[in-house]
């Protein structure tokens, strides 16, 4: 009888250390390897990204989501010859950088449900596709027209604008701004 009461005994006291370390009503600050730490903060979306916007098959588009992370979009078009091509390279760039860029392509008048099965980066899932039917992005960012990159840094700054025809400068320029070597 005493081995029972003894090993009930050592069996609470090892228990309950773990159920005390694991009570959802925890309210306090969190606990890290430097003591309390802050609660994540909501990230400030910055101006350049306060706009109202649609994806290519009507949904609407929180544009908010896009805070926090540099922001590459790729302007196309219906009558745009390259843009399929390009399609491929702009899914490439963000299987390249994913997780650390939100790349975003953002289709014309006239482009329909977009290039959205050319632009399918590997690793990354479907890029968004917004609708520009009346070229007020195109306007906003001030891209000069279709196969148009414009990437801005996390605070909503322009930061690069170029061709699709030069991917090379400008994937140096997201592995800079997201700090890869």
């Amino acid at each position: 009888m005493r081995s029972r009461i003894a090993t009930a005994a050592l069996f609470a006291a090892l228990c309950l250390p773990l159920t005390a370390c694991t009570s959802p009503e925890t309210t306090g600050p969190l606990l890290g390897a430097a003591g309390p730490q802050a609660r994540p903060a909501e990230r400030a979306v910055p101006d350049a990204l306060r706009f109202a916007a649609k994806t290519v098959d009507g949904s609407d588009f929180d544009t908010a989501s896009l805070a926090g992370k540099p922001v590459l979009l790729w302007f196309y078009g219906a009558t745009c010859a390259e843009c399929p091509a390009q399609a491929f390279e702009t899914a490439a760039l963000a299987d390249r950088h994913l997780g650390r860029v939100h790349v975003v392509a953002v289709a014309g008048p006239g482009a329909g449900a977009g290039l959205q099965g050319f632009a399918a980066p590997a690793a990354g899932g479907p890029l968004t596709h917004l609708a520009d039917a009346q070229h007020a992005l195109r306007d906003r960012f001030r891209a000069a027209g279709v196969n148009t990159y414009v990437l801005l840094d996390e605070d909503g700054e322009d930061v690069y604008r170029g061709s699709g025809a030069d991917t090379g400068s400008l994937d140096r320029e997201l592995a800079a701004l997201v700090g890869e070597d």
